[in-house]
């Protein structure tokens, strides 16, 4: 008999039985907008660029996207590039959506446990399928030759052949940041088997470890078979604004304009002007956001370390991935107590088909500092 799915907890249902106050639940940051970037969108929008614009991008944002990857991901992308080598995209989500309706279909992608559910719903949605292949232990480590055996396995089924492997470092919902052993280990299984490597870098600015954020494209012989995935809904605060972009080499990211084009049409053009006028003006941006996450975290680790939460050392700082405390069952049980009292996080077993991480939570710590603190003094007082 199939064993009856696992019921996962749904993370939106549980952010509306909470307040704002008490919200580490949804992944968002909901920091104040850049001021700057909020002039720059009304006065685009009073001067009427409310139009469509090329479904790849307006070309200020691209070019201006350009320069941030050449800058921080140390490679060189071309925005006029014919066939197209980069789109803008609504969000994070439309790239992983026209990846799917494009390459994904009637094949599967593997992704690594505790995995991003969007990852594996799109796939489920646009006819494709996902595999799941567990990280271990408590600092959750991917074991190689496990890899290397699934990915056989699972490239020869005739149903489904698995064509590509996920790898978002840092990790949603844990944080990880894979390391350079790590990496290199699915690259080389990316070409012994000859798959894509579908790399999601949303949270590329938020590493504070040991262990540096390096782009899995940058490694030999993966530009040719790398797709990456980013999105400035997290760093720059407007999740809300659908802007997010795709880049890789031309053969993989030029069919995606098909799906970006039918899909969307385009994406908010004044918002692409807008965030293409501040992107790349400071460049102290990205260092002065870490500085402030480290020490978002270090404020979160603390409280939860006094109430007996076990803290996963991620590497990055826009998630808290914790053990609960002992004594309170799994964490479905232990949040609906926390929701009785104004404040939650997310069960990790949203984030697994296995019950590995039924004890774990995540909490999203991108909040103001005043809501930060009130929801962690929340979560205190509902322990001691």
């Amino acid at each position: 008999m199939t064993p009856k799915p696992k019921t996962q907890p749904e993370i939106r249902t549980i952010t509306r039985l909470v307040p704002p106050s008490g919200n580490l639940v949804q992944g968002q940051s909901e920091l104040a907008i850049s001021p700057k970037l909020a002039q720059a969108a009304e006065e685009l929008i009073k001067a009427s660029r409310n139009h469509y614009s090329p479904a790849e991008g307006v070309g200020e944002l691209r070019d201006a996207v350009a320069k941030k990857i050449a800058r921080f991901n140390n490679i060189q992308v071309d925005p006029k590039a014919a066939p197209l080598e980069l789109l803008i995209t609504p969000g994070a989500t439309g790239a992983l959506i026209a990846i799917a309706h494009t390459h994904l279909k009637s094949s599967s992608a593997l992704v690594f446990e505790p995995y991003y559910p969007y990852h594996r719903k799109i796939l489920d949605e646009l006819g494709g399928h996902s595999h799941v292949l567990p990280l271990h232990g408590p600092n959750l480590e991917l074991d190689v030759d496990e890899l290397r055996a699934r990915c056989r396995e699972w490239k020869d089924q005739s149903q489904f052949p698995l064509r590509a492997i996920i790898a978002c470092s840092p990790a949603n919902p844990t944080g990880k940041v894979f390391t350079s052993v790590e990496l290199e280990a699915i690259a080389a299984v990316c070409q012994e088997f000859d798959l894509l490597c579908i790399a999601d870098e949303v949270y590329e600015h938020y590493v504070v470890g040991e262990n540096p954020h390096t782009s899995i494209a940058t490694l030999d012989g993966m530009w040719d078979r790398t797709i990456t995935v980013n999105s400035f809904s997290k760093s720059w605060n407007i999740s809300g604004w659908r802007l997010g972009y795709v880049y890789g080499a031309s053969k993989l990211i030029a069919p995606l304009n098909n799906a970006n084009n039918v899909f969307y049409v385009c994406s908010p053009t004044p918002l692409q002007l807008a965030l293409a006028s501040v992107l790349m003006s400071d460049p102290n941006y990205y260092n002065v956001l870490r500085d402030r996450f480290t020490n978002k975290r270090k404020v979160a680790v603390e409280a939860l370390t006094e109430v007996g939460f076990k803290i996963y050392e991620s590497g990055s700082a826009f998630y808290i991935w914790a053990r609960i405390p002992e004594g309170f069952g799994d964490a479905i049980d232990f949040n609906e107590m926390l929701i009785s009292k104004g404040v939650a996080g997310v069960p990790g077993g949203a984030f697994a088909d296995s019950s590995e991480f039924d004890n774990y939570m995540r909490l999203c710590i991108a909040r103001e500092e005043d809501v930060l603190r009130g929801a962690l003094e929340k979560i205190q007082n509902a322990i001691l």
